[in-house]
């Protein structure tokens, strides 16, 4: 073979040495010919070294296990391929691309290999001190040369660039009925290795990197169709293939810079997790996968609702960073945005529910709250765990509809009093009975009945006390009509009489029974032991409508004052005049109808925005499972949550809300996908149940272990530390079994525009 004139002016024996050991015949163009059959279908095995093998070819495997591999290398076969990056993909086989038929049984197989560092080779302290002696020996004048040899031998210099490396294995690729297939170990290896390693490089790295079994995309067809896609989704186009921070060389002009795709079915019905510190690229990720599950829903006219939990308010609205747009931008007319204070923005829906309208749910959220609050002594206890304003049932008792009528009333009325603001006019109606009136009258207006009584003996001066029945029509006439509707300042004049009336009766009881211990009077007949109703003799003021009381005049059972402001004033975040029907079935109407909804958590207190992001996801579950469960419909829904460390907590009951998610909303089509700076703080069951990883700088070695935890990501630990580039990405998705570094493709919405306009056509 003629050599070039780089190969003439190449004092380097090393690269002929190897060159040789390869066993190849470089005469005519007999390669050309034989790769040429080989990559038009006789051997899909010897595509993954290249057009040209030679040109891509590392080293040697001189040593290896079932898990990593050793790799003799030396400098000018990294020279050749651009330099051999901390963790960049090798491949390694027995295969003979000059001849691939004299190939063994064993040897049909290509190594994917990973390189994880250095290894020592057993010349490496006789090339260190033959490196310290060489330097030692120059002269001033020698320091620096004109020689590509740095003044050593061709021999010395030759020796002195072998290195050895150590890989990782990741799996083998081999043939199955003429289909590539790729294992994520190796069956066997060989004592005698005639393992030649080979840096996989632009067509085939793509090739490598993007590799799905076709079992694999066959259960994506299938998840994809019962998703009511017709035909499986095109792959979208995340970033391009980094394996350093240090991109000269293997991201050069000379280098290609190789793709790296994502299956948008890897993301329905799955759980994602996008990891790193803030400013490398968390947001732009999620964006992106917003934007390619959209896309690919459009695409295929298939219906999938996404719902953003967002906490910094960057999804609803433009930053600097989006190029000006937005995701509520690029998807105008399938977003709609929602918002603690929508302002005047007619496009912003209102986030939170009206607790007039909907008391159950106000009560269950000022429950939520206070509960994570750690606040439930004396009357908040029977507030934060006794009472309920749930629908009864449909078989309830007149007594219970009655109880529960109370109840709902005085809830109101303490809302009113403690700063949720009412609807204009609000009214509300109530059932009470003319005993009740006649009681409360009778202790709290006695001044009042005295007059009346006055009134009375000008025309009968005989007459010298009221009869029940006269004192019930006056208190006919002193008292609203409440079954017609009063105002909530009436609802609540009334429930502070009521409480006033119930506490003068107990303690006449208390003392008419204590006189009667210590005298052994008997008790005046007729008196009760609390406010009551004749028809059937029960406690008007149960302990939940008496806790209320207590709450509107906020003060308990001994008269000391409660702090019911300070507890129940931050909650009325929560309330919305606005709104009419509850926001979480509205919300999941929309996700069902395949809209992306963004929640703009942005505003409010870290307490409200838990719950309410909460109560959300709760009846997203909940429903989707009602579904499931029926054999209903079951629509496609994605859940985002943004800066996730503060809504999901590390230490959920494994019953809670979002670690039910995690671990069985796929059954009912939900995904999940979170984002944080904290992976270590996320539940561990949360996790577990991860089969996407999107993960970028962290730089906490807690958080490293945390992850190192999971699938490769050990091999990173290093790099993830190190490198703060934005949108340096270590990639695992499910389609995949092992993790790509990846720069990610920054979040374009002019281009997502334009494919929009196109598919709209």
């Amino acid at each position: 073979m003629q050599q070039s004139p780089s190969q003439y002016k190449d004092p380097n024996i090393f690269h002929i040495y190897y060159r040789e050991l390869i066993n190849i015949n470089f005469e005519g163009n007999s390669v050309n010919r034989v790769l040429t059959n080989v990559l038009g279908g006789e051997d899909k095995l010897v595509s993954l070294l290249g057009k040209n093998p030679l040109d891509n070819l590392v080293g040697f495997v001189y040593s290896m296990n079932f898990n990593e591999a050793l790799i003799l290398t030396n400098d000018k076969f990294k020279e050749k391929v651009s330099g051999i990056p901390h963790n960049s993909f090798l491949i390694a086989t027995s295969i003979n691309p000059h001849n691939v038929a004299l190939a063994t049984n064993f040897d049909r197989e290509v190594i994917l290999l990973r390189v994880l560092g250095p290894s020592r080779l057993p010349t490496d302290d006789d090339f260190l001190r033959t490196r310290i002696e060489h330097n030692q020996r120059r002269t001033e004048d020698e320091i620096f040369v004109n020689d590509p040899l740095d003044g050593l031998d061709v021999l010395t210099h030759a020796e002195l660039q072998a290195g050895g490396l150590t890989c990782r294995i990741l799996g083998t690729f081999y043939l199955d009925n003429g289909e590539l297939r790729l294992g994520s170990d190796i069956e066997n290896y060989m004592s005698t290795s005639r393992l030649r390693v080979f840096k996989p490089r632009g067509e085939v790295l793509t090739k490598i990197v993007n590799h799905v079994n076709s079992e694999v995309r066959a259960k994506a067809l299938e998840e994809a169709r019962k998703s009511g896609f017709t035909s499986m989704p095109s792959p979208i186009q995340i970033g391009t293939v980094r394996y350093t921070s240090t991109s000269r060389l293997h991201r050069s002009n000379m280098e290609p810079l190789v793709p790296v795709f994502i299956q948008p079915t890897d993301f329905l019905a799955r759980r994602t997790a996008i990891l790193g510190m803030t400013r490398t690229g968390k947001s732009n990720t999620l964006k992106t996968t917003v934007s390619s599950v959209a896309m690919s829903a459009i695409t295929d006219k298939t219906k999938v609702g996404q719902i953003i939990f967002d906490i910094n308010g960057e999804y609803a609205n433009t930053t600097m960073h989006d190029d000006g747009s937005s995701i509520a931008d690029v998807f105008d007319e399938n977003v709609v945005c929602y918002s603690g204070q929508p302002g005047n923005n007619p496009k912003v829906r209102d986030l939170r529910n009206n607790f007039y309208e909907r008391p159950d749910i106000g009560l269950n959220i000022i429950q939520d709250i206070l509960k994570d609050e750690n606040i439930t002594a004396g009357d908040m206890r029977i507030l934060v765990s006794t009472i309920s304003l749930d629908p009864l049932p449909e078989d309830a008792t007149e007594s219970e509809v009655k109880r529960f009528e109370r109840l709902e009333a005085a809830f109101k009325a303490l809302l009113s009093v403690r700063g949720f603001e009412p609807p204009k006019g609000f009214k509300v109606k109530l059932s009470v009975s003319k005993a009740v009136k006649r009681q409360i009258l009778e202790q709290n207006y006695t001044d009042e009945l005295s007059d009346y009584l006055e009134k009375l003996q000008i025309d009968d001066p005989e007459k010298k006390k009221l009869t029940q029945e006269e004192i019930e029509d006056y208190a006919e006439k002193h008292f609203p009509n409440y079954t017609q509707g009063v105002s909530l300042k009436e609802l609540v004049d009334f429930f502070i009489d009521a409480r006033s009336a119930d506490r003068k009766i107990r303690k006449e009881y208390e003392l008419a029974e204590k006189e009667f211990k210590t005298k052994g009077t008997k008790i005046r007949p007729g008196l009760w032991r609390s406010l009551r109703s004749e028809k059937n003799g029960d406690d008007w003021l149960d302990d939940n409508l008496k806790a209320l009381t207590n709450l509107i005049v906020g003060r308990n059972e001994t008269d000391m004052p409660i702090r019911v402001k300070s507890y129940l004033g931050p909650i009325t975040e929560y309330h919305s005049i606005h709104r009419k029907q509850d926001v979480e079935v509205e919300v999941y109407n929309l996700l069902v109808d395949g809209k992306i909804v963004i929640l703009d958590l942005s505003v409010g207190t870290e307490m409200v925005r838990k719950a309410m992001a909460l109560r959300i996801a709760r009846h997203i579950l909940y429903n989707s499972m009602k579904r499931l469960n029926a054999g209903d419909y079951l629509p496609n829904i994605v859940i985002y949550v943004e800066e996730a460390h503060n809504l999901i907590g590390k230490k959920d009951e494994l019953t809670g809300t979002w670690p039910r998610i995690a671990k069985e909303g796929a059954k009912a089509k939900i995904a999940f996908v979170y984002a944080t700076q904290e992976p270590s703080s996320i539940h561990p069951n949360i996790l577990a149940n991860t089969e996407n990883w999107f993960v970028t700088h962290l730089n906490n070695e807690d958080e490293l272990k945390a992850l190192g935890k999971f699938y490769d990501f050990a091999d990173f630990h290093d790099s993830l530390k190190t490198a703060q580039d934005v949108g340096f990405a270590r990639i695992k998705t499910l389609s995949s079994p092992f993790v790509v570094p990846t720069q990610i493709d920054r979040f374009t919405p002019e281009k997502l525009k334009d494919k929009l306009k196109e598919l709209k056509g």
